[in-house]
């Protein structure tokens, strides 16, 4: 196929960069279309679930701010009523004016709560055993524990009618900081622009600390799937047909989180790879992984039974992928995904210059 020769041609170094750039550019595309009626890369359930995500995420930072800020200012009656009421947004509307929310990495996040939730809705139904629940009842107590508490941070990620919920104590500590100040930013807009009140900057920073002290990135649902996947490894357990189960069930977090503790990776090097809009990122990472043949095709053709979640390819992308995964070594798949062990802001800027500079060589 002309997919390997291409790899092959364009060299380890300029391969993972340009998987790199690509899986980038997919989420940044994403963040400039997410909330658009005429986006062309989410479908429309796909779009409208991610906007009522990240309202609802908003609004629950913004709710835990407001509780704060309006005992910093009860002296300010009308200021401290507006920000009691619960039926008025005040940051939402701020923030969808300015833009702000238009961000890749909020947009990353969105796009995997998205796809985590279809997988979710699409696992089988043969009344099959839960592979989850199976390690709930494991003879070692240390897996059965972080095994229940999967299975607890599993059920938030849903409401009553199981559509899915994105809490900020989901978020990454990075992005969960990041939200944080960007709402109370809006806040403080709207205090001084509508209530003319002046010196805010103390108690909104005072707020805004409280809030993000109480977050605990560890109780996550990542969180604990990585932990879980880290110890089933050193046990020898981080085996292909348990990856390959926890797919079928619609666990796309651990399913995740195992494949990269196998290849050395962080879940969201793993998530940017398997998002490859050209399709080559699934073989590379399941060779990396160092999945046999029949474990890396029975994933694959659960990757791309719910549709192109992580490809664009058209036809049979399972078996052009399977081709790919052929004529790779582990050793050499390592090494072209060399650049996602490398400090997460390196690869930021690796993709940010390559992703800049590929329109003007197209040009050219």
């Amino acid at each position: 196929m002309a997919e390997p020769d291409a790899t092959r041609r364009e060299g380890h170094g300029d391969a993972a960069r340009l998987l790199l750039a690509a899986a980038r550019e997919r989420f940044a595309v994403a963040a400039t279309d997410l909330l658009l009626p005429d986006a062309a890369r989410l479908t429309e359930w796909q779009r409208l679930t991610a906007a009522a995500l990240l309202g609802r995420l908003v609004r629950a930072i913004e709710d835990d701010l407001r509780a704060r800020l309006a005992l910093s200012f009860a002296a300010h009656e009308a200021l401290a009523a507006a920000l009691s009421s619960a039926h008025v947004e005040l940051a939402a509307p701020i923030l969808e004016r300015a833009g702000a929310l238009l961000d890749a990495d909020i947009s990353a996040v969105l796009v995997r709560r998205v796809e985590e939730h279809r997988f979710w809705t699409a696992r089988r139904s043969d009344g099959r055993e839960d592979g989850l629940n199976r390690l709930v009842a494991d003879a070692d107590e240390e897996i059965a524990a972080d095994a229940m508490a999967l299975v607890m941070a599993r059920s938030r990620r849903f409401d009553r009618f199981q559509e899915p919920v994105l809490g900020h104590a989901e978020l990454p500590a990075e992005l969960h900081h990041k939200l944080v100040w960007l709402i109370a930013a809006a806040l403080r807009h709207y205090i001084v622009q509508q209530h003319k009140v002046g010196a805010v900057d103390a108690a909104i920073e005072a707020a805004g600390c409280a809030v993000i002290a109480a977050h605990d990135e560890g109780e996550g649902l990542e969180a604990v799937a990585a932990r879980l996947a880290l110890r089933l490894h050193r046990l020898g357990r981080l085996d292909g047909d348990g990856l390959a189960r926890s797919l079928e069930d619609g666990l796309l977090p651990f399913f995740v989180a195992g494949l990269a503790t196998r290849a050395g990776l962080d879940a969201g090097a793993a998530w940017e790879i398997l998002s490859d809009p050209r399709a080559r990122g699934p073989a590379l990472l399941l060779r990396a992984a160092g999945l046999d043949r029949a474990e890396a095709s029975r994933i694959l053709l659960a990757l791309n039974a719910r549709g192109p979640v992580f490809s664009a390819q058209e036809g049979d992308a399972a078996a052009a992928q399977l081709e790919l995964f052929d004529t790779l070594d582990q050793a050499s798949a390592g090494e072209v995904l060399r650049l996602w062990r490398a400090p997460p802001a390196y690869r930021a800027g690796v993709a940010r210059i390559s992703t800049r500079a590929r329109p003007a060589a197209q040009a050219a």
